[in-house]
């Protein structure tokens, strides 16, 4: 993989503590940092498997496992199914804003809640670490508000590229778990790119064994990453990897 990257790039191998998708296993990147990326470019990455956080640009290489699996949707081609058909009724009195990313204190502390709740995060976020991962961009990134009357209830991440959008994270508000607003953002995020005529969706790492990671493969048509080539993510191929 590093035989991709320019010679002018220093390349880390990180080592990140345990799995954060599976119950075993070390966490380990290829990682290096850009503050500014060409769009080109980080659309080649995201076509080698490579994802960021913040200015960190990163490839899983953990020891045996391979199991971190890149996974784009098929914009023009996509059809909503049935259950995110019901989804998108249930938040249709949801209000959509799109902003540019810019430190906000209502989106801050709505971060902190969602960190704290669903992910049992102990340790508060500190401004400085939110704004490394979530505010500073290499590439051109917006945010995505969703609002119910006054009240925030949602925030995704979105990097615009030449010939594709890439979904970077999404917090919301705990107790509007109900609402399913995870799946809710990612189909609004895909209409978004139908509008811009964009090609390519790309969702992350889906993560076969993982449950929490099941929803990704539900966006269909979509594609995986395996053996260096996208290929067609059928029912038959689901169940195989």
């Amino acid at each position: 993989m590093e035989e991709f990257l320019p010679s002018s790039w220093k390349v880390y191998h990180t080592h990140n503590g345990p799995c954060p998708y599976r119950a075993v296993g070390q966490w380990d990147n290829l990682t290096f940092y850009a503050d500014q990326l060409p769009i080109e470019t980080y659309e080649t990455l995201l076509g080698k498997g490579f994802r960021r956080s913040g200015t960190s640009i990163y490839h899983p290489a953990c020891e045996n496992c391979r199991l971190c699996i890149p996974l784009r949707v098929h914009v023009p081609s996509f059809q909503p199914s049935r259950s995110q058909k019901r989804t998108q009724r249930k938040n249709q009195d949801l209000r959509i804003e799109h902003v540019p990313v810019v430190f906000r204190e209502d989106v801050f502390e709505l971060y902190r809640r969602y960190q704290e709740h669903w992910h049992q995060r102990g340790n508060p976020t500190s401004r400085e670490e939110f704004v490394e991962f979530l505010i500073d961009s290499p590439v051109p990134t917006e945010m995505i508000l969703f609002w119910l009357e006054d009240e925030l209830l949602g925030v995704s991440w979105i990097d615009r590229l030449e010939d594709s959008t890439s979904a970077v994270y999404f917090a919301f508000e705990p107790n509007a778990q109900h609402r399913r607003l995870g799946i809710f953002s990612l189909l609004h995020e895909i209409e978004y790119s139908q509008h811009c005529n964009r090609q390519w969706h790309y969702l992350g790492y889906w993560v076969p064994d993982s449950k929490k990671m099941q929803y990704k493969a539900d966006f269909r048509p979509s594609e995986v990453l395996l053996h260096h080539i996208w290929t067609p993510l059928t029912e038959e191929l689901r169940h195989e990897c």
